[in-house]
């Protein structure tokens, strides 16, 4: 039995068991199949579109990597992005979805994590991009908003100043209970590392730096 006919049965006995269901199954069905499927068709299309109407306004012809589009390691990293683009509704993932896209097809980035970070990128959000990338360029030296990191400072409860760094909430204009989810969540995906352990005078999550496979994902998502 070939593919399709085995998701068409699938389909045709889950149609019959939702419609079995008292009062509302008739219902049930015409929302998960019906209208579900409509929606995730209209995301996948206005997103194409996105990418047509990007590489028309902004990227030239020549700039593409045909040879790496014709090959099946895109083809596979493609449908990964259609159907992540079917199941989500939020703009900014939408949007880097069809950066990462264009990216690959102008300066692949080659690993063997695509899959992890394109599931990553659909569950952490701008912020936590944001986060990751103030960590790296940290790490790198770099100077961000012609201030040292180090140099930004704050009034206290006693209205003294005293220096600011990347590892607060105030820097990224966050609530603390906010900032703290964000950070854990990115250590626990091996964005950055929790580095206070057996330190004296840290708490958990005082101290924190990118990983290797945290530079890796900015790289991956990046314009190369």
């Amino acid at each position: 039995m070939s593919k399709e006919v085995l998701i068409n049965t699938g389909v045709s006995i889950s149609k019959s068991v939702l419609g079995a269901i008292p009062y509302v199954g008739s219902l049930l069905s015409e929302i998960f199949f019906d209208y579900r499927g409509r929606l995730k068709q209209e995301r996948i299309n206005s997103f194409i579109e996105d990418v047509q109407q990007y590489l028309i306004s902004q990227v030239d012809e020549q700039e593409i990597d045909m040879d790496h589009i014709r090959s099946e390691q895109f083809g596979d990293l493609f449908e990964s992005i259609i159907y992540k683009v079917s199941q989500n509704s939020q703009k900014d993932k939408i949007n880097r979805f069809k950066l990462i896209l264009i990216n690959q097809m102008i300066a692949p980035y080659q690993t063997d994590y695509s899959e992890t970070f394109l599931d990553i990128v659909s569950k952490i959000n701008e912020k936590q991009i944001e986060i990751l990338n103030i960590y790296r360029k940290v790490q790198e030296g770099e100077i961000i908003n012609e201030d040292s990191l180090m140099e930004r400072t704050l009034l206290n409860a006693n209205h003294e100043i005293k220096t600011s760094d990347f590892r607060t909430p105030q820097y990224f204009n966050l609530e603390k209970d906010v900032y703290m989810f964000y950070v854990q969540d990115l250590v626990s995906k091996s964005l950055l590392l929790d580095d206070s352990i057996n330190r004296l005078g840290t708490k958990p999550y005082d101290i924190l730096e990118i990983t290797a496979f945290g530079i890796e994902f900015l790289r991956f998502i990046e314009k190369n």
